[in-house]
């Protein structure tokens, strides 16, 4: 077995994932029902809205919270950074167990998504500031967890997909 074509095989797979996808994101703060919605619905949904495979992809921070009307207290935590750059980036991440269980935000009353843009091959999760604006935010009323919170991914895709390509 030759392990140079292992690694071409792994390089081709990622190319056809991200085939069609014209806007890449970044999500923090994701509630166990709205990650697995994320990865069971949103390529027949949204097939040119994609998790970017690296940070230097990000076209749109996607941060969402969970009966908190907002997101500077649920920032992403500064990546950590080693010698090889992004030791743990991920494009989507769920909420920070330090704040809230992951049952807890899967059984919020309200919840709510911020969508703020940048410059591909500018966004550095470490410098995201809590002051900046976003370009659009929503916020839903999840009645007893009926929606999972499913309702604000698919709110906060359909504004990415509408915008005019971001690079």
């Amino acid at each position: 077995m030759n392990p140079d074509e292992d690694e071409d095989t792994a390089v081709h797979a990622l190319e056809n994932e991200n085939a069609g996808c014209t806007h890449f994101f970044s999500a923090y703060g994701l509630s166990p029902n709205q990650y697995k919605w994320l990865a069971q619905n949103r390529k027949k949904a949204f097939p040119s809205v994609c998790p970017a495979p690296n940070p230097s992809m990000v076209d749109f921070v996607v941060i969402f919270t969970h009966d908190v009307a907002f997101y500077n207290v649920t920032m992403p935590t500064a990546v950590h950074v080693d010698g090889n750059g992004f030791s743990d980036w991920t494009p989507m991440s769920t909420v920070d167990n330090s704040l809230m269980t992951q049952s807890e935000a899967n059984s919020s009353h309200h919840e709510y998504v911020w969508v703020f843009h940048t410059t591909r091959g500018a966004f550095d999760p470490a410098k995201f500031s809590a002051r900046r604006k976003p370009l659009f935010s929503k916020g839903e009323t999840n009645m007893l967890g009926s929606h999972g919170g499913y309702k604000t991914v698919m709110d906060a895709l359909t504004y990415i997909e509408e915008a005019p390509t971001a690079r």
